[in-house]
């Protein structure tokens, strides 16, 4: 891989792992309609998942923190786990199961779409999500959420492992839905993020140690998708607090539009 390829890509998946459009889906169609193929290496999510993931932890670094020490002090005080920090970590945790379960149970058979037409198909299905997305509701703090909102978000999460599900719209529509308000909900959501893409690491470690590939679009990929996530989140945050969710819903359409018409043509 060039290392121009590898920074458009970097820049591709910043941009659309925190907007509501779908990462996955939208490397698919880049490579599809810039004539690179479809079929990328899983070295390629390794380095745009590092990148993004990093975003994550410093943009919600005081969260993050909060989890980590929450987990660290109720596993050994049982005042500890009474305390909001206990209850963000375990929030995540249980959001994170279902996500596990579906995503190593149907990994196979999602790996089959990806392909221009079902990653079309699944757009559409993701801007009606978003069109039909509340603008939020009263639970104002992680203590206000319950298990089964984070279960919820989780389930969501799992299914967007299908190209073209936006994994932030997902959950961030699934919480909006169970009555988060459009501050609470990201931050959860990409808290349970930090978890998938600390596994899609994992995943790809061994891969990234043997396949013997030029280090330099590797991480031309990971810093462009480090600087461009980290902008992604700003926006979004904002667009959330301004109830513009639906914003992306009609871009998303038109993206499946053009490329159903291309496939059509061809």
């Amino acid at each position: 891989m060039e290392l121009l390829q590898a920074t458009i890509l970097g820049v591709v998946q910043g941009l659309t792992e925190f907007l509501p459009v779908s990462s996955s889906g939208h490397l698919v169609l880049a490579n599809y309609h810039l004539g690179w193929g479809v079929d990328l290496p899983l070295w390629v999510a390794f380095a745009t998942n590092s990148g993004t993931l990093l975003a994550v932890l410093v943009y919600l670094r005081h969260d993050v923190a909060r989890a980590i020490l929450g987990t660290a002090r109720g596993l050994v005080s049982a005042e500890a786990r009474q305390s909001d920090d206990w209850r963000l970590a375990m929030l995540v945790l249980v959001g994170s199961i279902p996500t596990a379960v579906i995503g190593l149970a149907l990994r196979g058979v999602f790996e089959q779409l990806n392909a221009a037409v079902p990653v079309s198909i699944a757009l559409v299905v993701t801007g009606i999500v978003l069109w039909t997305a509340p603008a939020g509701g009263s639970k104002g703090t992680m203590r206000t959420l319950t298990f089964r909102d984070a279960l919820f978000a989780g389930v969501a999460q799992g299914l967007a492992v299908v190209p073209g599900i936006s994994r932030s719209g997902a959950t961030i529509a699934m919480l909006l839905w169970r009555g988060a308000t459009p501050d609470v909900a990201p931050r959860l959501s990409f808290l349970m993020y930090l978890v998938v893409s600390f596994g899609v690491a994992l995943l790809g470690a061994d891969e990234i140690l043997a396949s013997g590939i030029t280090w330099g679009p590797l991480v031309a990929m990971t810093v462009a998708s480090f600087a461009v996530g980290y902008v992604a989140l700003m926006l979004l945050f904002a667009l959330l607090r301004r109830g513009k969710f639906r914003v992306f819903a009609p871009y998303l359409w038109a993206v499946a539009a053009i490329t159903l018409a291309r496939v059509a043509l061809a």
